[in-house]
């Protein structure tokens, strides 16, 4: 199957929901629609063949309308093909995909993590990287890098550690 085929095969079960493209020799699948989302990952699975979902990216753009966007990397063996899946939002919630590909659980904490990303439905949906007491989320653009101290000001472990700005 081509990416080519692959598009016009979704096209058809979802017509004006997708827009389909390759750019820089990667295909990539925008989702128009996010009541859409899930089918189109469900389909891809069952139907493609991309059985194997190798990452789950965010992205932050602060000065535009959908300042979220998140892209899922799959990888279909049988095909030889990759895809990216993308879809924005206005804000920071997006539903999960643990139930389609339950190998995105840490995937999706690591977008929590660092980027905010509230995945709707995930299972256990808490910080993976960073210590709980971490105030934010350092790969949004927006996150203050000066005059910020990291972390808080408790020395916990004892280490005689000096905070300063």
């Amino acid at each position: 199957m081509t990416f080519e085929q692959l598009a016009a095969k979704l096209e058809a079960l979802f017509p004006e929901k997708l827009n389909s493209y390759t750019e820089f020799k990667c295909n990539f699948i925008r989702v128009k629609d996010v009541a859409a989302y899930k089918a189109v990952l469900t389909a891809l699975r069952d139907e493609a063949s991309f059985k194997y979902i190798v990452d789950v990216v965010a992205v932050h753009w602060p000065k535009k309308r959908e300042k979220f966007e998140i892209t899922i990397n799959l990888f279909s063996i049988e095909n030889k093909m990759r895809v990216f899946v993308k879809l924005s939002g206005e804000d920071n919630k997006f539903p999960t995909i643990t139930d389609i590909w339950p190998g995105a659980n840490l995937m999706e904490r690591e977008q929590y993590d660092l980027m905010g990303i509230v995945f709707e439905g995930h299972p256990d949906l808490k910080r993976v990287l960073l210590p709980e007491f971490f105030e934010g989320h350092p790969l949004r653009k927006d996150f203050p890098l000066k005059e910020r101290s990291w972390f808080n000001n408790a020395d916990e472990q004892g280490l005689g550690l000096k905070f300063s700005r």
